[in-house]
């Protein structure tokens, strides 16, 4: 069955392009990799979101965007990486790279740092079924203020 995975972002960052992931890094890629940070629900996005900001900063600009994955684009998660012996020990960074290069699947679903109960999926814009997701046009997303006070 299809199922939906959600970014909230700036807009400025909508394409899911994995362009900022190859700028910056992330917990799951080195800097010059492309990847794109998603996550089960709309609540674990908004979460992923508020670790990194100040209460002082009210966001403003972010969109909600969804994308509906079709149940037969092909899913590894970290527990199937790390089976192989050769990347049992890695980091998360080292393990994730070592996905981008081997391209077994499009979506590496892995256990979000915030809420380790509830899932993140990584994608890789680079691989050949990433096409095949449907990424709906970003909707305005705004954050409910007694999140700052």
């Amino acid at each position: 069955m299809a199922f939906e995975a959600y970014r909230v972002c700036r807009r400025i960052h909508a394409a899911l392009d994995g362009k900022g992931a190859f700028c910056v890094g992330g917990r799951w890629n080195s800097p010059g990799r492309h990847m794109v940070y998603m996550a089960q629900s709309v609540a674990l996005a908004v979460l992923e979101n508020l670790v990194h900001m100040s209460r002082q900063d009210f966001p403003t600009g972010y969109v909600r965007i969804t994308a509906t994955v079709p149940d037969d684009i092909a899913i590894l998660s970290e527990p199937d990486l790390r089976g192989n012996r050769s990347l049992r020990d890695l980091s998360t960074q080292a393990l994730g790279d070592a996905w981008l290069d081997s391209q077994p699947s499009a979506i590496l679903k892995v256990r979000s740092a915030v809420v380790p109960e509830e899932w993140n999926y990584l994608l890789n814009p680079r691989h050949p079924d990433f096409s095949r997701i449907v990424v709906h046009q970003p909707e305005p997303f705004v954050f409910d203020e007694r999140l700052f006070r």
